[in-house]
């Protein structure tokens, strides 16, 4: 257990271990499967613009989300989350929090694109992020071009990996790799959330959402003009559970426990956003 997670980022405690090892179906692309047989989905972002409208969009329709005051701010990033934690994955609302602390990283920062997802509204840009971790954190694994980033609110010597097409493909998905101090831990029940420590029993109640939703059985991603084959887009759809493709709009859509209450909320406009219960 990672205590790092409940003490400094709460939210940071759940991924998406519990599909590593199924594979896709009727998947026949035998080069996607081997280079994204390192990777794994640890959290996923959507970018907002009025994080209070958004969180309340989800409140609604029965998520229960981390309270704001243990939310935390990005250090030297100028960007804050609001969370929502399931079992095997967690949903942040990434926002601006700092406009001029935003752009000053960009000056030191020049081949990220935090700038330019935050100005999605205005440029088109695909307003959501996966963030992936890799087996064994072997860094060599990573199959797409890189850029290795170091911020204010990380530990001393750590760098995430950032696709370089993250700045250049504003179509694609916002891609990068965690480094293992702030992987995400998992839980395959309810029951398993004893596995926190005692001292931080409050947060158990972060993941049990009154509408019943445990855990992310499946993210569909769907862009505008997107180039299927480039190395990124290539490696996320070999992930399991996850796939990006072609369509008439920005979308995300959420599936949980394999869609057994067979219930759908469709929270467009405010968020381009469609859950499946």
């Amino acid at each position: 257990m990672k205590i790092r997670n409940y003490i400094v980022i709460l939210v940071l405690t759940i991924g998406f271990s519990s599909c590593k090892d199924e594979k896709k179906e009727n998947r026949t692309d035998e080069i996607n499967e081997n280079i994204s047989s390192n990777l794994q989905v640890d959290h996923f972002n959507i970018w907002v613009e009025n994080p209070k409208t958004a969180k309340e969009k989800l409140n609604e329709i029965g998520f229960n989300s981390v309270p704001d005051s243990l939310s935390e701010v990005h250090k030297g990033q100028g960007t804050a989350g609001r969370y929502f934690n399931f079992l095997n994955g967690y949903l942040e609302l990434i926002f601006v929090y700092d406009q001029n602390e935003l752009e000053e990283n960009n000056k030191k920062n020049k081949d990220l694109d935090f700038t330019k997802r935050a100005n999605f509204k205005k440029n088109g840009a695909l307003p959501f992020s996966i963030a992936l971790r890799i087996k064994d954190y072997d860094i060599g694994k990573i199959p797409f071009e890189k850029v290795s980033y170091h911020q204010d609110w990380m530990e001393e010597n750590a760098n995430i990996y950032s696709a370089k097409n993250s700045k250049t493909h504003l179509q694609e998905p916002s891609i990068f790799v965690v480094y293992p101090e702030i992987e995400s831990d998992t839980f395959e029940t309810i029951s398993d959330l004893k596995n926190i420590p005692d001292e931080y029993a409050f947060a158990r109640e972060f993941y049990k959402h009154p509408n019943g939703a445990k855990k992310i059985t499946n993210i569909v991603i769907t862009s505008t003009d997107l180039d299927l084959k480039t190395e990124t887009i290539k490696a996320v759809n070999g992930i399991s559970h996850l796939a990006v493709k072609n369509g008439k709009e920005h979308l995300m859509e959420l599936y949980f426990d394999n869609n057994i209450q067979e219930k759908t909320f469709d929270l467009r406009p405010e968020l381009p956003l469609i859950i499946y219960l």
